[in-house]
């Protein structure tokens, strides 16, 4: 078992000299917490001495190494200066000889670690040859993601008894999978297992493009999941601008072709003139027609913004965008039904832009 304790100091204050208390209340709870077969580490911003009880317990350290470093922490103990750590003195002085250099052995001390605000700038040094100084930031924040994901899923699973390792080549092929959504013909997809929307916010759901289902009296599992695709192609197409991900009018040329195959299934096939069946149809018929069109469009091969991007939510989902800003519609009295949500409308479109 591997027993961590990490200690970040800002701009580097703080010491891991032989009377440092970061020092000492950790070998404290590692006497009380840690067994002989335990391997602990003291990750420190700070830069140990030289020659110090921390210095000697490098990852390089020798046994003669641990001998120095035990001879450093007992003068410290029986001198007991510090009259805060007296029950820590107390505590390692309590230990033999042999049990304390038992217990340097597996201490292992990683003094100068980076600091928290300098770590973003180091992580995008190491990932300057994976892609474009651009995408260098989108790259390593989507890695960081991942990894808290994945140390979280290690943790569990040693908790539970279960062996698993981290290994390099993990975090490579993970690397070079973020790396390759991030080429000039692809995206990277962040929101493909976002949670569903529940029954319950389906049903008080009142937006536009919500408004359009309802009025062909779309089945309300079908709602769900339009409103599923929509929700997340609004957060990856936002988070592809915050990103400077898109070039520019690439998402208002995207709609335009999503747009084009929109016209391609909803637009009449004849002229008015030619169409009394369809102006005598009832209500039911007109409703029944928009459903079957909808699904039609639901089965088209629909264009994704880039060759590289597989998605399957993005199109749909943007057609929903479409229509939440009332540019397309499903019923072929959409723009007469729809009249009475065109201020609120044009007034979100006036803040927001295309997204």
């Amino acid at each position: 078992m591997e027993l961590w304790q990490t200690k970040h100091h800002i701009d580097r204050q703080g010491s891991l000299g032989n009377a440092s208390p970061d020092l000492w209340k950790t070998l404290h709870n590692w006497i009380e917490a840690s067994d002989d077969a335990s391997a602990c580490f003291l990750l420190s911003t700070t830069i140990a001495p030289a020659d110090s009880a921390a210095a000697n317990l490098g990852p390089s350290r020798s046994s003669e190494d641990l001998v120095v470093a035990r001879e450093h922490l007992n003068a410290i103990a029986h001198a007991a200066g510090n009259k805060d750590h007296a029950s820590y003195y107390e505590k390692y002085l309590s230990l033999t000889d042999k049990q304390r250099l038992d217990l340097l052995s597996r201490v292992t001390v990683l003094d100068g670690a980076v600091q928290a605000a300098e770590l973003t700038d180091r992580l995008v040094g190491t990932v300057r040859k994976s892609t474009v100084p651009q995408r260098r930031l989108p790259l390593i924040e989507r890695l960081r993601g991942w990894w808290h994901g994945r140390t979280l899923l290690h943790l569990t699973r040693i908790t539970q008894g279960i062996e698993d390792w981290i290994d390099l080549e993990e975090i490579e092929v993970q690397l070079l999978s973020i790396a390759q959504s991030l080429r000039d013909e692809n995206l990277p997809l962040d929101f493909s297992n976002e949670p569903q929307p529940t029954p319950g916010e389906v049903q008080k759901d009142e937006r536009v493009f919500v408004e359009q289902l309802r009025i062909i009296m779309l089945h309300h599992g079908r709602i769900r999941q339009a409103i599923y695709d929509h929700n997340r192609a609004f957060l990856q197409r936002s988070r592809w601008q915050r990103e400077q991900l898109l070039a520019l009018g690439e998402l208002d040329e995207y709609d335009r072709r999503l747009t084009e195959e929109w016209n391609r299934v909803f637009l009449p096939l004849g002229e008015p003139a030619d169409e009394v069946e369809a102006v005598e149809a009832d209500a039911a018929d007109a409703r029944r027609e928009a459903r079957e069109r909808y699904a039609s469009m639901q089965q088209c091969s629909l264009p994704e913004i880039r060759s590289g991007v597989r998605s399957g939510y993005l199109p749909l989902g943007s057609l929903h965008i479409l229509a939440d800003r009332l540019e397309i519609g499903w019923h072929r009295d959409w723009i007469d039904l729809m009249q009475h949500r065109l201020v609120e409308v044009q007034t979100v479109s006036g803040f927001k832009g295309s997204v």
